[in-house]
């Protein structure tokens, strides 16, 4: 083996013996470094540009302090050694498809360290080979692929955790591994769309997407570890069908991003900490596509948090389905949920905040307590939405406020003996048959609102202690008031009688605050 250097000032192609010395800084003239030998390119050889006119298969390169330029062309570079087998420059520069691939098939280790500091300048390195763990030091990559070719087993070794930046696509092999740590996977594309392949290797380190203009489109799941950040800067994020597994998610800045869901879901499994964050009212700039589904899985035992942005700075609501734990899971005031659902695997408490609900909210029974406070939820959906409350009391302020939304309850719904029930605009239909009770209900604005039964013809109930309830803009139709309370809906109150009313007082007040009323 005789080791190569490109010689001073040298421009020229790299299959020409004059541009070849024997040490650095020496006279050309004396052979190509071929497959057992090594080559440099370094401070001495100047800043010319060196030439592939062909694809060589050598040992080892090392271009440490070359200052000129590596033209690929469509040629690639073959490196079959172990130990450090490419070592890069900050100051040099690559053209063409810059490809090199590391065939090595033994179980000793490899380093590779590129140390390319631009989009432009980074190399493009696929391994093929070998069963030693892999060291991709610290350092910009274009394409990382760990196949051979069309084998999808390529590299069978563990990839080892180091901080890395991505231009390109990824590809993993389905015979690697890789070692768990903090350091994090940057995808910083500017351009095109770029894939992950993660042939259901678990990646179990951090990950963020931040390139302006960049697009990454998933191949297949991708998952993290229940500890590790997935982060979403700029750029396009494209489940395309696919799930995301990560500890935490996070999105919360004012960039231009998209989260294209398709039909897949972003699955978060960490069990303390702000699991998913979203852009506040501040941090606008997020757009959301396909079926927004968030999955939260683990299993807390303390708190967590789930922020699913405000409706002033996400394109669309996201639905969360809450699975497991035994804790308080919080979320920022000001929060809009599309679905909200709870599972019977998750058994502690939802915390009460000012937050909206733009989809349909689904308890199960052992939850230990839902909203509990004097904060408002909202329902804001403006189609046809569902409410199962499982048995549970809710807790807290309802009011419904969603233009030309019909909010359904599959049950009974037991509000605190402190909480209003208001509807503000939209329709209302309690349970037929079932008693629904109330700490007070009231209507607000001058939009004409409806207050109905989910079974025409089949009255549902509606249970009020004590007071006074002075409806106005209200259509009632099957329902039954009763339970202490007085029920005002006079019709110069703008109120309508549709039928199958009773408790309910109609007709006219009159100027001393009494009522005439009609039958």
């Amino acid at each position: 083996m005789a080791a190569y250097f490109w010689v001073t000032g040298g421009t020229g192609n790299w299959n020409s013996a004059s541009n070849w010395a024997l040490s650095s800084g020496g006279v050309g003239g004396v052979a190509v470094p071929g497959s057992g030998d090594t080559a440099a390119i370094d401070a001495n050889s100047g800043s010319g540009t060196v030439t592939l006119d062909i694809s060589p298969t050598i040992q080892t390169l090392t271009c440490t302090g070359f200052t000129g330029t590596l033209a690929f062309g469509t040629n690639t570079i073959s490196l079959n050694s172990t130990g450090t087998i490419f070592t890069g420059a900050t100051t040099m520069a690559v053209t063409g498809t810059p490809q090199i691939i590391c065939t090595n098939s033994s179980a000793t280790s490899r380093t590779i360290t590129p140390t390319a500091v631009t989009e432009a300048n980074s190399i493009s390195f696929r391994v093929t080979a070998g069963t030693g763990t892999l060291s991709l030091s610290n350092g910009n990559y274009r394409d990382l692929d760990f196949t051979d070719g069309t084998n999808p087993t390529g590299y069978a070794g563990a990839l080892a955790n180091v901080t890395m930046t991505i231009y390109g696509n990824f590809k993993a092999s389905t015979g690697m591994t890789k070692t768990a740590g903090t350091g994090t996977f940057t995808f910083a594309a500017t351009s095109g769309t770029k894939t992950i392949t993660t042939a259901a290797v678990v990646f179990d380190n951090p990950f963020t997407f931040n390139g302006v203009g960049g697009s990454w489109q998933l191949q297949d799941a991708l998952t993290s570890g229940a500890t590790r950040a997935c982060t979403l800067t700029n750029g396009t994020l494209d489940l395309n069908g696919y799930t995301l597994t990560t500890g935490l998610f996070s999105s919360n800045n004012a960039n231009t991003r998209t989260i294209a869901f398709g039909t897949g879901n972003i699955t978060v499994t960490g069990v303390s900490g702000t699991v998913f964050s979203g852009p506040t009212s501040t941090n606008t700039g997020l757009t959301i596509t396909g079926t927004a589904q968030v999955n939260v899985t683990g299993i807390g035992t303390t708190t967590r948090t789930v922020n699913p942005g405000n409706s002033l700075a996400t394109s669309a609501p996201i639905s969360f389905t809450i699975s497991a734990g035994s804790d308080t899971i919080n979320s920022t005031a000001g929060m809009t949920f599309n679905n909200l659902t709870f599972t019977s695997g998750f058994t502690g408490t939802f915390g009460n905040v000012t937050r909206s609900i733009f989809g349909n909210l689904t308890l199960n029974s052992a939850i230990t307590s839902f909203s509990s406070g004097a904060s408002t939820l909202t329902f804001t959906g403006t189609g046809s939405r569902t409410i199962t409350t499982a048995g549970e009391t809710i807790d807290c302020p309802i009011t419904f406020n969603g233009i030309g939304g019909t909010f359904a309850f599959q049950d009974a719904l037991t509000l605190g003996s402190t909480r209003a029930l208001t509807i503000t605009d939209g329709t209302v239909q309690l349970k037929s048959g079932t008693t629904n009770t109330v700490g007070s209900f009231a209507t607000s604005g001058t939009t004409q609102k409806f207050l109905q039964a989910t079974t025409n013809g089949s009255q549902a109930t509606l249970s009020q202690a004590s007071g006074t309830v002075n409806a106005s803009y209200l259509t009632i139709k099957d329902s039954a008031a009763t339970g202490g309370a007085v029920f005002n809906a006079f019709t110069s109150n703008a109120n309508v009688n549709s039928g199958n009313n009773t408790g309910w007082k109609f007709g006219s007040a009159n100027s001393a605050g009494g009522f005439l009323q009609f039958f």
